[in-house]
């Protein structure tokens, strides 16, 4: 059952204030630092990999399945948390712990040690989507959102830039000095310091965020819905649901199969450094992903524009299928420029992916139901893109015969999940555009 409390009508926004982008910017800066943490693994992966003495299997099981344990687990509790208590400060306890966490990745020693605190990443990191997208809902009209979801899907894209290009930075020079020297905390291998420096701007993020307004519910009353409720409310939209999460979620598992394991594919097939491949791979997410986040956005809003009920599903297919020539190239050729440029437009397809996919679910959601049904969304599309997709390349790659086989790892599996992610977007419209009247009706 609901419990609620009366409140007078708060009626939606119409327009986005300039406060509004302020917040949606500051959201993007939560979900870039993010993105930092969550990757600088794979910007150490082939040092930790010398260090630990670890397989691509397990490499691929500290990049994802490790992240998602407890990020699936906390999701829904946390979005439920999004539809009741204060969202500013539901975000920021998660940066500060999730900040500790990557800081402890730095005193791992082994590969217990280090699993255990990428699971406690994923912990803190589970609390900012379904807040923050709470929040913009708040701020932000539907006309509007796409916009602004794909600002805040931009910092994800940037973060991983600033954990390839600052964080090879760091590598490089803790490499040249040999290493790090904390006094009585101890002394590290570069690989060690470089996820201690990374933890550092999460804190300065918390007390920024201090300054986030809590926006009214725009509802005629406070609800405070349960996970019985949405359970009902996604049984009556299953289709809908069902088919934009399973296409969003192939939209994950190909972006982050892709970064996570591009870094080592510079380093085994081109003879790249560490530190170098990450300058090369996060100048060109650095510009590609921004472009493709952006357009995305822009997309889905002139989707919506011209009245259509299931304005993403056109952008994710889109995306998709961009990925796949761009794959072959990728994967294929011997040039390092050449790859690069092939690189680059994967990414752009990718990225130009992810907004619709996280604008759907709002779309889909009505105010009361927003935080939980996101955190739903989440926990799935995490478990698969994240949890899943990483390891998958690597237990792929180990069974082919071991590293040199990587490239063909990459291609068969995001090739395979690029082409379902296609078919099940295209599936989604009616459902979804069912399913969304429904929402705005509520």
């Amino acid at each position: 059952m609901m419990a609620s409390m009366a409140m007078p009508s708060i009626a939606a926004p119409t327009r986005a204030t300039g406060y509004a982008w302020y917040v949606a910017v500051l959201l993007a800066a939560g979900h870039l630092v993010s993105f930092i943490d969550r990757f600088v693994m794979s910007l150490v992966l082939e040092p930790l990999k010398a260090s630990l003495g670890v397989n691509d299997a397990q490499l691929g099981l500290l990049q994802g399945t490790s992240f998602v344990i407890l990020y699936t687990l906390a999701a829904v509790p946390l979005g439920q948390l999004a539809d009741r208590i204060h969202r500013r400060n539901l975000i920021i306890g998660g940066i500060l712990v999730w900040s500790l966490a990557t800081a402890l990745c730095g005193f791992a020693t082994s590969f217990w040690t280090l699993f255990g605190a990428r699971v406690l990443v994923g912990f803190g990191e589970a609390a900012l989507v379904p807040a923050a997208m709470s929040l913009m809902a708040g701020y932000f009209p539907r006309s509007q959102l796409g916009r602004a979801v794909s600002l805040f899907t931009t910092g994800a894209s940037l973060g991983k830039s600033a954990a390839l290009i600052g964080g090879g930075q760091v590598l490089a020079m803790l490499t040249a000095s040999g290493g790090l020297s904390l006094g009585v905390f101890g002394d590290f291998a570069p690989w060690q310091g470089t996820f201690l420096a990374m933890a550092l701007p999460g804190v300065l993020l918390a007390i920024l965020m201090l300054s986030v307004r809590e926006p009214a519910r725009a509802a005629t009353e406070v609800a405070r819905p349960g996970l019985r409720d949405a359970w009902a409310y996604l049984g009556r939209h299953r289709a809908a649901f069902l088919l934009h999460t399973g296409a969003a979620a192939l939209t994950v598992l190909t972006i982050q199969s892709l970064l996570a394991w591009t870094p080592s594919f510079y380093v085994r097939f081109f003879a790249l450094t560490a530190p170098q491949a990450g300058l090369w791979i996060g100048t060109v997410t650095l510009v590609a992903a921004p472009l493709g986040h952006l357009s995305g956005g822009a997309l889905t809003d002139l989707f919506q524009s011209r009245g259509s009920r299931a304005p993403v599903a056109p952008v994710i297919a889109l995306g998709l299928t961009g990925v796949l020539p761009a794959l072959a190239v990728f994967v294929a050729n011997s040039s390092l420029m050449v790859s690069l440029v092939a690189f680059g437009l994967l990414t752009f397809f990718g990225t130009l992916a992810a907004p619709a996919s996280l604008a759907g679910v709002q779309m889909l959601a009505p105010d009361r139901l927003r935080g939980i049904l996101t955190a739903l969304f989440l926990a799935a599309t995490t478990m698969i893109g994240i949890g899943i997709g990483p390891a998958l390349v690597g237990f792929t790659t180990d069974l082919m015969g071991g590293p040199q086989y990587l490239a063909r790892a990459l291609a068969v599996v995001i090739a395979t999940v690029a082409i379902a992610g296609v078919l099940l977007a295209l599936a989604s419209r009616r459902p979804f555009a069912a399913a969304s009247a429904a929402a705005t009706a509520i």
